[in-house]
């Protein structure tokens, strides 16, 4: 079993993962330069949520089950995503999903402590990305950029904020199940981390490039880090920097396919699954982006509904 670092460093991958691959520039179209604003206010909301589940204790196992799937379809589609577009331009995305989701079910035959040993190898990369970009994109800061505020209508502004709280917290809800003994404030520190972190990208993005050329853009994260040098003259790390957020996809994927694994129970079950899932990346959503548009665009309100019924919904009398 997972240890309370290692809950916390796996809750900081969680609240991230769902943002990878396109979720800042959903979120920047739909609130522009509340962004912030929206990015704030949903993490006190996700909080109060997260509170709300740790006092309720487990999940549903039907919900846990639905959460890995649309986690892991996600997952494994940014993984394509970023990659083709990216880093293996000439690269079939197929074999970049083959590659990816091997990987992942072998870690799935792998106990959560294994998996947790992982993520507290892989975090010194993260804390190393977070520490060095801030230094680096200090002075292309343009606050103009930011201006004006509540530039959008009520419902867009309210939207922002539930789309950020859905995205950052549903995959958190995996981790409920092996709380154990321990505190909220345990619980609940990888998840504000992982928030700030994001509030953190979201504010250099709308900084730098404004919500206008963000909005449109696959991957306004990415552009970030084409602008980040190191010691004044190295620059163009950007292939290297986005290991960071491959780390985050490989760790969060680990533990969300040995969670779907476990809550399956059935070995055929979970192969036909994983089948499907890469079925359904390739020949459907990489296939066309207003595919990949189209899912992104509407898979908030899933989010957000999953969330609802995780709450509401008692646990199974039986898992």
């Amino acid at each position: 079993m997972i240890n309370k670092r290692q809950y916390i460093i796996l809750s900081f991958f969680l609240t991230r993962v769902l943002f990878v691959g396109g979720g800042f520039s959903i979120l920047i179209n739909i609130s522009n330069n509340n962004t912030l604003i929206c990015c704030f206010l949903g993490m006190l909301l996700g909080y109060f949520l997260l509170y709300l589940f740790y006092k309720k204790g487990s999940l549903n196992k039907y919900l846990i089950i639905i959460i890995c799937l649309i986690t892991l379809l996600l997952n494994t589609l940014a993984d394509t995503t970023l990659t083709s577009t990216y880093l293996l331009y000439n690269t079939p995305t197929l074999f970049v999903l083959l590659f990816f989701v091997l990987v992942l079910l072998y870690g799935s035959k792998k106990e959560y402590s294994v998996i947790g040993r992982v993520s507290e190898i892989c975090i010194p990369t993260s804390i190393f990305v977070f520490l060095i970009a801030p230094i680096s994109l200090f002075s292309l800061i343009k606050l103009n950029n930011m201006l004006p505020l509540f530039n959008t209508s009520f419902w867009s502004f309210t939207k922002g904020i539930l789309i950020f709280t859905g995205t950052s917290l549903l995959p958190n809800l995996l981790l409920l199940n092996y709380k154990e003994n321990l505190k909220f404030k345990d619980i609940s520190l990888g998840y504000i981390l992982g928030c700030l972190t994001l509030i953190l990208v979201s504010f250099f993005i709308i900084s730098i490039y404004g919500s206008s050329f963000a909005s449109i853009v696959r991957f306004p994260e990415y552009l970030i880090l084409k602008k980040i040098e190191f010691l004044g003259y190295i620059s163009h790390i950007e292939n290297i920097l986005v290991m960071e957020w491959i780390i985050n996809l490989i760790i969060s994927g680990l533990f969300t396919i040995k969670v779907l694994k476990d809550n399956l129970h059935n070995l055929y079950l979970f192969a036909t699954t994983i089948l499907f899932l890469i079925l359904i990346n390739e020949f459907f959503l990489n296939k066309s982006y207003v595919n990949i548009l189209l899912v992104k665009n509407n898979i908030s309100y899933i989010f957000l509904l999953v969330i609802f019924l995780s709450l509401i919904i008692k646990k199974s009398k039986k898992a």
